[in-house]
Order: C-alpha cells, then sequence, then structure tokens
C-alpha cells in the first residue's frame, strides 16, 4: 500500500492499526499493491477532479474521500484531508475508508459496477441496505482501531499480558442521532418524514458501530445511559432498532451480510411503518 505525505511515525501507526483489522473484515493483501493514499492540503480541489471518473457512492464525508476503481484488477485511491484530522484521527478516518473499500470490492464481484445502477437495481441488489452495513461496520473496525493505537501511545509496544485490552469509562456522542429524532418527531408531512428517516438510519448505524467494539450483544443501554430509548420508540420502534442492531452486529463479514440482508431490511420496513402510522387517516 503506497502512502504518500505520512510522516514515519504516522506511517507505523497506520501500519499497527492494520493488523488490528480482520483478514475476514478486510483482504488487506489483495488491495494493497493496488492503493494509493494521500495526505493532501488541497483535499477539495482533488475530490472536485475525482468526481469527473468516480461519482458519489453515498459513503463520501468529509475527512476522506474514496476513488473505488470497479474493474478487477483496477488501483484505487483514498484521499485524506489534512484539514479535517487532528492527533491519532487519521487512524479513524483511513481504516473507515478500507473499510468500505474491501466491502465495495467484494460487492461488486457479485453484482457488477455499482456506478451503473439505476435505482431499481439499487433496490434489487439491496445497495441501500448494504451502505448502511458498510457504514456500521467501518464505524466498529475504524473505533476498534483506533481505540487500540491509543492504548499502546500510552502504554508502549507490548500487548496487555494477558491479552485483554482495558480501557476507561467511554463516552458515546448521540447529539446526531437525538437531532435527527428530533427532526422525525416534528416532521409535518410523510415526504418529509421519509427523508429524515434515512438520515436517522445512518446515524443509527453509525452510534451502534461504536457501540460494538465495547459490546457482543444489542444492548446499548448497558453501556450508555444517554441511549435515547424513549424517542427511538416513539419514531420508530424500539424492539425494531435492536432487532437490526442485533442484525448488524450477525453480518461480521460479507459473507456474513449476504446471509443477514434480508433480516436488515425487514427490520428497516418495520421501523418505517411504524413511524409512517402517524400519518395514517383516522377512522
Amino acid at each position: 500500500m503506497e502512502m504518500f505525505n505520512f510522516s514515519t511515525g504516522e506511517t507505523n501507526r497506520i501500519n499497527l492499526a492494520l493488523g488490528f483489522i480482520g483478514k475476514k473484515e478486510v483482504d488487506l493483501e489483495r488491495l494493497a499493491d493496488r492503493t494509493l493514499i494521500v495526505k493532501t492540503e488541497n483535499f477539495a480541489d482533488e475530490c472536485e477532479q475525482l468526481a469527473a471518473y468516480y461519482a458519489h457512492l453515498g459513503l463520501e464525508n468529509g475527512n476522506a474521500r474514496l476513488a473505488y476503481n470497479p474493474s478487477a484488477n483496477g488501483n484505487h485511491k483514498i484521499l485524506v484531508n489534512k484539514a479535517a484530522v487532528s492527533g491519532l484521527s487519521y487512524i479513524h478516518t483511513l481504516v473507515t475508508e478500507l473499510v468500505h473499500l474491501g466491502n465495495l470490492s467484494q460487492y461488486g464481484a457479485d453484482h457488477g459496477n455499482v456506478y451503473r445502477f439505476e435505482a431499481d437495481q439499487a433496490i434489487a441488489e439491496y445497495y441501500y441496505e448494504f451502505l448502511l452495513w458498510s457504514k456500521f461496520q467501518a464505524m466498529k473496525i475504524a473505533t476498534r482501531a483506533h481505540a487500540l493505537v491509543s492504548w499502546h501511545e500510552v502504554n508502549g509496544d507490548a500487548p496487555p499480558a494477558d491479552g485483554r485490552y482495558q480501557f476507561a469509562q467511554v463516552a458515546f456522542a448521540v447529539d446526531d442521532l437525538n437531532a435527527g429524532l428530533q427532526r422525525l418527531q416534528t416532521s409535518e408531512t410523510i415526504a418529509v418524514w421519509r427523508e429524515e428517516f434515512w438520515d436517522v438510519l445512518e446515524q443509527l448505524v453509525f452510534y451502534f458501530g461504536r457501540l460494538a467494539f465495547y459490546q457482543q450483544t444489542a444492548r446499548p443501554g448497558d453501556l450508555d445511559e444517554q441511549f435515547p430509548a424513549e424517542a427511538i420508540e416513539e419514531t420508530v420502534g424500539l424492539d425494531n432498532c435492536l432487532a437490526l442492531y442485533a442484525a448488524l452486529q450477525s453480518a461480521r463479514d460479507y459473507p456474513r451480510w449476504r446471509a443477514e440482508k434480508q433480516g436488515i431490511r425487514k427490520w428497516i420496513v418495520a421501523m418505517q411503518e411504524q413511524g409512517k402510522q402517524r400519518f395514517a387517516p383516522q377512522v
């Protein structure tokens, strides 16, 4: 894997972080020789240049830009926004993009060139559920890599003697999720509600992805006392939401994603249907 504009210390930390990614999660050996990673001060300009050749796929963010080449032996590129990362956050950012790249490579092998998908094909091939799952996986794995690299920064190169990493109390950001739930609660039309619903789904998978590094079961209230259970129950149904979390946890790699994708869609539809009931005509 070629890396440009990273210091020796940064490169060493990145290589350490890559060791915390399971081979079944991302086959880095298969991608390494075909992936260029660049930390850039001209992020916006370089993204604009990429846009002429690589359309948005629904995974873009302000920290990095992935240029996924759908051809079997194509070369990939990851731009890291130097202005948007600080401290060790480049670890989280880079691992996120590598997880997406690994997932896209496997999804593309099954379904062809995602850049050519029409809306009907995207629905038929579970593409939108795939995006949510990939964001969940990326958050879980990037949280792991960042946490373990941070642990070694404090405690040295040697792993814990018993092999178990210990962490102090952690906080889980819920502001964006709460804001999305509030917009759902105040939506005045079904059209607005549908648009806000998918934004909330994205915030949920980010939130659950962070939690998933720390727990094996779908019990967010056990870890986070700020978990917005009441707002979720009012908008999309708490049981539906926890069932979605459990399905995402079960899809630990791409083959398991294929096995779980129908269940993931099932719970998304259940959440959507429960939320839409507030707009149903009264009889």
